[in-house]
């Protein structure tokens, strides 16, 4: 699981190599402590950026669908497994957070591009089956966190759900199969068995809870729309898990944040909300 290098030790300092050092970090971490350093230093950043996210929108709470927070306790046990994960993942070869040798625009560019068209798909099935319209209309609870607190609700609780249905599960698994069990052996294989059953973990877990939340509303249930989301949020998670391989722990979590700023927030606040 290596990458592909744009620069080497002896080259002039990037930009991005700039940046790393006055953040502390190492421009070009090739060692485990540099990566784990590298990688946990993003991850803190992120897990602070939700706390404090969510200590304004307690402050000025939503207009649409409320949000609570999680409590500090889920903040605390988050932020330590995600160090775990970046513990487990560093030992089996996925890059670190921060490398200057990846270029911005395939490191941070192209996720969120990925998950922006995924949003886009979402927001095609939605005109087509209008599924979480008429459980809008039926409950008559918005279903999306009202603007302008969702920008700061979906943005930070990408790197949370991240962790949840990929970086820990999988960086734990692949850790304890192919390093611990299989000694090394079988990576890759091991990787894409583990991504593919990974990826079917959103699925599974909220498409039934949404086809219930709609029975109980009494609104109607497209088939074909189930299936077309069903579709939507595998390939979204496939392709978040094989930025992940490639390109460290940033990738899914942008490719997340790209989804959501088109079909939770532009969707959401220019349509959703104004169907109320």
């Amino acid at each position: 699981m290596t990458h592909a290098t744009t620069t080497t030790r002896g080259s002039s300092p990037s930009t991005a190599s700039r940046l790393a050092r006055r953040l502390g970090l190492t421009p070009q971490p090739e060692t485990f402590g540099e990566q784990f350093r590298n990688s946990a230093a993003v991850w803190l950043g992120l897990m602070l950026y939700w706390a404090m996210a969510d200590l304004i929108v307690a402050a000025f709470p939503s207009s649409g669908r409320p949000w609570p927070g999680l409590g500090a306790p889920l903040h605390i046990g988050f932020t330590l497994a995600g160090l775990a994960a970046i513990w487990c993942m560093h030992r089996v070869g996925i890059p670190a957070a921060w490398d200057a040798r990846i270029p911005a625009r395939r490191r941070l560019l192209l996720p969120l591009a990925v998950g922006a068209a995924f949003g886009l798909a979402a927001i095609g099935i939605e005109l087509y089956a209008g599924s979480l319209q008429r459980l809008q209309a039926a409950s008559g609870e918005p279903v999306t966190v009202g603007f302008p607190q969702s920008l700061l609700v979906y943005t930070s609780l990408a790197p949370v759900l991240e962790l949840y249905y990929l970086l820990l599960p999988v960086s734990l698994l692949l850790w304890l199969i192919s390093g611990v069990a299989l000694r090394g052996r079988g990576r890759d294989a091991t990787f894409w068995v583990l991504a593919v059953l990974a990826s079917a973990i959103e699925l599974a877990e909220q498409g039934p809870a949404v086809v219930a939340s709609a029975s109980a509303a009494g609104a109607s249930i497209d088939v074909l729309g189930i299936a077309l989301y069903a579709a939507q949020s595998f390939g979204f998670n496939l392709s978040a898990a094989a930025l992940f391989r490639r390109y460290g722990l940033l990738a899914p979590i942008l490719v997340r944040v790209g989804n959501y700023l088109v079909w939770h927030l532009l969707f959401g606040h220019l349509y959703l909300d104004r169907m109320l």
